[in-house]
């Protein structure tokens, strides 16, 4: 019974509960439970009576596994809005809602499983491109029949040190990657300029990490 619940209290309860919110516990008798403060939670103490404690949340290292179900989420940042983990039953799933995800160490694969890339594409400002995934369909400037790419910057966080892959966009616009044209970090290191005429041609190269050049790994002619 708690102080406060109803109109009022009958027999003994009235000699025990003195404030609003006092809780009436059995001990060897009625007991008053006093008001905990706000944010607390009732709960049941060492000498199995019940009492109020601080709420802390987990405890820090944790002595026992965390148990999610499936598609219960593992959130992250304030109001859990910048990531998530979760499985599916199926498949595990990283989240990452705000900025980019970033893996802080060595990695293999334990599994004979084919990593994918990402694809997204471009459209050549004054000669230049900016990167943003590792297949990257570029077009010309205000579809122009030809353009020259002469950069393609990978300097963003999470994509500098990337391996990309050029493409058409279309095969009716012709894209000549220039070789050592651009000026700045982005340009690229090739053996001559190579023209993407198809969009079955690709160009490889890989984004050094401290985008001192894009460096061309392949060049693919399928036309």
């Amino acid at each position: 019974m708690i102080a406060g619940a109803f109109s009022s209290t009958s027999g003994k309860a009235d000699t025990v509960l003195t404030t609003n919110g006092d809780v009436l516990y059995y001990n060897s008798g009625r007991q008053r439970l006093a008001i905990g403060d706000e944010g607390q939670v009732l709960t049941v103490s060492n000498s199995d009576l019940p009492s109020w404690e601080a709420t802390s949340g987990l405890s820090s290292p944790l002595t026992a596994d965390l148990v999610f179900n499936d598609n219960v989420e593992a959130q992250f940042g304030t109001g859990g809005s910048d990531s998530a983990i979760y499985h599916d039953g199926n498949n595990l799933y990283q989240k990452v809602t705000t900025g980019i995800g970033i893996f802080n160490g060595n990695f293999t694969m334990s599994a004979a499983k084919c990593l994918t890339t990402n694809l997204a594409s471009a459209t050549i400002s004054s000669g230049a491109i900016t990167g943003t995934a590792n297949q990257m369909k570029v077009d010309t400037e205000a579809a122009a029949s030809a353009d020259d790419l002469d950069s393609a910057s990978f300097e963003a966080a999470g994509t500098t040190g990337a391996t990309f892959v050029l493409f058409s966009t279309n095969n009716a616009r012709d894209i000549t990657i220039k070789d050592q044209t651009g000026s700045g970090h982005a340009f690229f290191l090739m053996p001559g300029d190579f023209t993407l005429d198809t969009t079955q041609d690709t160009c490889t190269f890989l984004a050094e990490n401290t985008m001192t050049h894009n460096h061309e790994l392949s060049r693919s002619d399928n036309s």
